[in-house]
């Protein structure tokens, strides 16, 4: 079901179809048919796409929510790359739902990765948790780019947070996306002048990198660094005085660490290249 098909059916017909696929992909997931629930987890994405570029909002809402029950099997049948395919299926729904500025869709997809990161880390699956990072950086920079300030403010909290649980499991990587990801947002939001997400953007950063150091991950240290220095400079040069005051007293705590000797350590300079690891579906 295209975009065409959409347009053609009213909701009743759409939700009819999208609550029938979902209670297919829970019964091939409880079988453990996980190739043949991926397929309905396709499906249900393209309907939920297609229905935000058609204003459908309560179908999209609904299509993201249909998804719970779904990943609540998948998670207890151990299919990961099930799990994975949600995440990143509410990722995109969520991303244009933003984009067509549909702020209450945007921050339910927000929310529902945000609970699938906690079960993610509950698994200590990378896969996981990985998947779940990407897709709210996408409805973090779709939401933050439409200037649809609460929105952004839930997906920069959440992904913060997923940040500092990828880097209490030791999750190297993943940590690394968030910060670039948060850095790119916080970016963003000081130049749409969205204060609040560019100060939790700061905010989050600090913690990471905290959390980074007692765990003893120099790279997510450093790029923490890297990154509170960049949105630093820009919320000045924006004359945002919060966000540049979190920035400098996150960096004041950092000293400590020793990064200049760090830096050296690594010799490698992590600035501006994220790098997503392949996520095997």
């Amino acid at each position: 079901m295209g975009l065409a098909s959409v347009e053609e059916k009213d909701e009743a017909s759409i939700l009819e179809v999208l609550y029938y696929l979902s209670e297919l992909a829970v019964k091939y997931a409880k079988e453990g048919l996980e190739s043949d629930a991926k397929r309905l987890i396709e499906r249900i994405k393209e309907i939920g796409i297609a229905s935000a570029l058609a204003g459908l909002e309560l179908v999209v809402t609904n299509a993201l929510l249909l998804y719970s029950p779904v990943a609540k099997e998948a998670c207890k049948r151990g299919l990961e790359n099930a799990v994975v395919s949600i995440a990143l299926a509410i990722g995109e729904i969520g991303k244009a739902a933003g984009g067509q500025k549909m702020e209450v869709p945007a921050k339910i997809a927000a929310s529902c990765l945000g609970e699938m990161s906690n079960t993610a880390a509950f698994t200590r699956t990378r896969k996981e948790t990985i998947a779940v990072i990407f897709a709210l950086g996408e409805i973090g920079k779709s939401v933050t780019n439409q200037s649809l300030g609460d929105a952004a403010n839930r997906t920069v909290t959440l992904l913060g947070e997923t940040g500092k649980i990828a880097a209490n499991q030791n999750f190297e990587d993943a940590a690394l996306n968030v910060e670039l990801l948060l850095q790119e947002i916080g970016t963003e939001a000081i130049e749409k002048n969205l204060k609040e997400t560019a100060d939790s953007s700061v905010r989050l950063l600090g913690d990471i990198g905290r959390t980074a150091d007692m765990q003893g991950l120099e790279r997510v240290l450093l790029q923490a660094a890297y990154s509170l220095e960049t949105i630093k400079f820009d919320a000045q040069d924006r004359y945002l005085v919060s966000a540049s005051l979190i920035a400098e007293v996150a960096l004041m705590d950092f000293e400590d660490s020793g990064l200049e000797k760090l830096e050296e350590k690594l010799n490698k300079n992590l600035r501006g290249k994220r790098k997503f690891p392949d996520i095997d579906l």
